[in-house]
């Protein structure tokens, strides 16, 4: 992106996309459910439309009527396809006020018109392709946005088993960045136990050598999945992470596992080869709608690592107290209950 965009516009720029993007996943949801997508669009192009006036310095007193943006702006820039973008409008008002359901057609055409827009005034107004704002900007997780952009590198060559095998660490990254701390002192309460490791599994040789042991065994690795699979199911959700996206997340990617020697390998199987750009957009736009929302648990975080500061290695023994009920002296007890004085 070009230097003379500031972080914060550029931040803006990848939030319209996420909005934009999110329209394009409800648009491909069934019937009646797709109506969101108009909803998204808009708010996307409205909130374009408002960096575009702060952008070129235009003095409004306050925020113009959607339409009303062509004429606002005109001094400076001509917007393009006003026509597409009231009919944008006209179909979320019908959706929002009455209760008519756009058509298939009308969520497609919807699509094509932002799209075009998008791509319009993003390259006059701000010098940039839209297609190449990068909606990681506004993820706080260092180690996932790493990954995230490794991956983009094997998507760009077409190589989609690869790139899909680094979204899927981006992913395991995002939940250690809440699982683990950098302060051993406490641990996280997105934690929910050690981690269990698929090396973790209790095996044969590990056993009594008694009779009972052979029925044991197969109870302790059905134990040891659930708990795995269990300890991940907790720390998605509680870090507000949509649930059944991830299971479309796993089944579409592969597994990858670390070994000893530092490599993390996964199985080339013929399945992933048949994954398509549209496989791993909708997987990328996953792990960043999946760090928006843990990000709410970076708060929680960053009290940790200042109660750590605070706490560690004291110059002397830390005193106790003791709860003594409410402050202030007790009541004096003239020795009469309730029903006594009533009486």
């Amino acid at each position: 992106m070009p230097q003379t965009l500031n972080p914060l516009t550029v931040q803006r720029l990848a939030y319209i996309r996420f909005i934009y993007q999110e329209g394009i996943e409800q648009s491909r949801q069934p019937s009646v459910l797709s109506a969101r997508a108009l909803t998204s669009f808009h708010d996307a192009t409205e909130n374009l439309l408002g960096l575009v006036v702060e952008h070129l310095e235009i003095d409004v007193k306050k925020a113009p009527e959607f339409l009303g943006y062509w004429e606002t702006v005109r001094p400076k820039y001509q917007l393009p396809n006003r026509a597409g973008m009231k009919r944008l409008n006209d179909w979320r008002v019908a959706l929002k006020h009455n209760g008519t359901f756009p058509s298939e057609h009308q969520i497609e055409q919807a699509r094509a018109a932002v799209a075009g827009f998008f791509h319009t005034v993003a390259a006059d107004v701000f010098g940039v392709d839209f297609d190449s704002i990068d909606m990681v900007d506004l993820l706080t997780q260092p180690e996932t946005v790493r990954l995230l952009r490794e991956a983009q590198t094997h998507a760009d060559i077409g190589d989609y088993p690869m790139a899909m095998a680094g979204l899927v660490l981006a992913f395991d990254a995002l939940l250690a960045h809440y699982a683990t701390r950098d302060r051993p002192a406490s641990a996280s309460p997105f934690k929910f136990g050690s981690t269990i490791y698929r090396m973790d599994e209790p095996k044969e040789r590990e056993m009594p050598k008694d009779a009972g042991s052979r029925h044991l065994l197969p109870k302790l690795k059905k134990i040891h999945s659930f708990a795995a699979a269990g300890q991940d199911a907790l720390r998605v959700m509680s870090l507000g992470i949509d649930y059944p996206s991830l299971a479309r997340f796993r089944v579409m990617s592969p597994s990858v596992h670390g070994y000893y020697d530092g490599s993390q390998r996964f199985v080339d199987l013929p399945s992933l080869r048949t994954l398509t750009e549209d496989d791993y957009n909708w997987a990328r736009h996953f792990i960043i709608e999946s760090g928006l929302r843990a990000s709410r648990a970076d708060e929680i975080r960053g009290m940790q690592e200042r109660a750590y500061e605070l706490d560690w290695n004291p110059s002397e023994p830390y005193g106790e107290r003791s709860w003594k009920g409410p402050a202030g002296d007790p009541p004096e007890d003239d020795g009469v209950s309730a029903f006594e004085a009533e009486a």
